[in-house]
């Protein structure tokens, strides 16, 4: 999938900001290059024929140990209780958007 302009633009940018160690990431600059990042792991992963759910199951499972180990279980234990509960509600049921 080809990077619109303003998407090269952006990451650019990050590039250029990472280099800079004296002014570290905002948290949506921090969030927008894991995302990008996690997603050519993705690509990545699919074009070697790992599987959605391997890729997925093992995502999820390092990112508890890492939950675990910052914030202890009791507090990873409330956040996987309410995401349980976001996704119950619908909150990461796929959707559609036609532009």
């Amino acid at each position: 999938m080809a990077k619109k302009p303003k998407e090269m633009a952006m990451d650019t940018a990050l590039a250029r900001r990472l280099d800079i160690e004296d002014e570290p990431l905002t948290n949506e600059e921090q969030r927008k290059l894991c995302f990008d990042m996690f997603n050519k792991f993705w690509e990545d992963a699919a074009s070697r024929g790992i599987e959605f759910d391997v890729v997925g199951t093992m995502s999820i499972s390092a990112a508890l140990f890492a939950l675990v180990r910052k914030h202890g279980q009791d507090t990873s234990a409330e956040f996987v209780d309410d995401l349980a509960k976001s996704i119950r509600n619908g909150e990461f049921n796929f959707q559609d958007r036609k532009n």
